[in-house]
């Protein structure tokens, strides 16, 4: 059983590391709602709206990823993608000032807050983000979420899914855990997770990269609370 290997000292817990945005908060749900609340505007209008920023914010961090451009947080990310998305005329101006901190008011998925919390008193449990720490911070302080420590791309300079990001996250475990279990909702964050010396687990999520034929993670959950049960048996 998993309580066989734990010790009541927190070096010897094994360390779980989770992506934030998509697999423990609703990120494109959350920013749906925050649009229509702000503009009024139907389902077809905000869908596009969020797919249009999200799309910039992805295309400002392959940049940066890339080499092309000087890393920057993401909620400046998001300011440039909404200030885009209003000169487009995709999104009124007058909307940019009160979704400027959308990101920091993401909603948990209906399984997170409990599964993390199951989670926190067996293994020790971090948060591995391309969100920035002023994101993450609210993000703490408004969702419930439990965690050890919170780690931002902000600490590596960098965004996922360049090696840089994850070595952040080996340094922050403790040795005695033994290879963190790196927990998302995308393939592709996983795989890069596996070539830095990461063991993966995968857990399904709306809008999340499903595995392809070819992947073989240590873990798959349904959710965090299916998650925890694993870990224990």
């Amino acid at each position: 059983m998993f309580e066989t290997v734990m010790s009541s000292h927190s070096a010897d817990r094994p360390a779980i590391v989770f992506d934030v945005l998509g697999t423990l908060v609703d990120q494109e749900g959350s920013l749906r709602k925050q649009v229509s609340a702000v503009t009024g505007w139907g389902e077809v209008a905000t869908n596009r709206v969020v797919g249009s920023w999200l799309d910039h914010v992805a295309e400002q961090e392959r940049a940066i990823t890339n080499g092309d451009a000087a890393f920057a947080p993401s909620h400046i990310l998001d300011a440039a993608a909404l200030e885009r998305l209003a000169a487009d005329e995709v999104l009124p101006a007058e909307a940019i000032r009160p979704l400027f901190s959308a990101a920091q008011r993401l909603e948990p998925w209906s399984d997170t807050v409990e599964g993390l919390t199951k989670l926190a008193t067996d293994v020790t449990v971090v948060g591995l983000s391309n969100a920035s720490r002023r994101v993450l911070t609210g993000l703490s302080s408004s969702s419930g979420m439990r965690w050890h420590q919170v780690l931002s791309a902000e600490d590596a300079q960098t965004y996922k899914p360049n090696a840089e990001i994850y070595q952040v996250a080996l340094s922050a475990t403790p040795m005695a855990s033994g290879a963190p279990y790196m927990v998302a909702a995308h393939a592709w964050d996983l795989r890069a997770a596996a070539a830095a010396g990461m063991r993966t687990a995968y857990v399904p999520r709306p809008n999340g990269d499903p595995p392809a034929d070819s992947d073989a993670f240590d873990l798959c959950a349904e959710d965090l609370i299916d998650l925890h049960a694993k870990l224990r048996t």
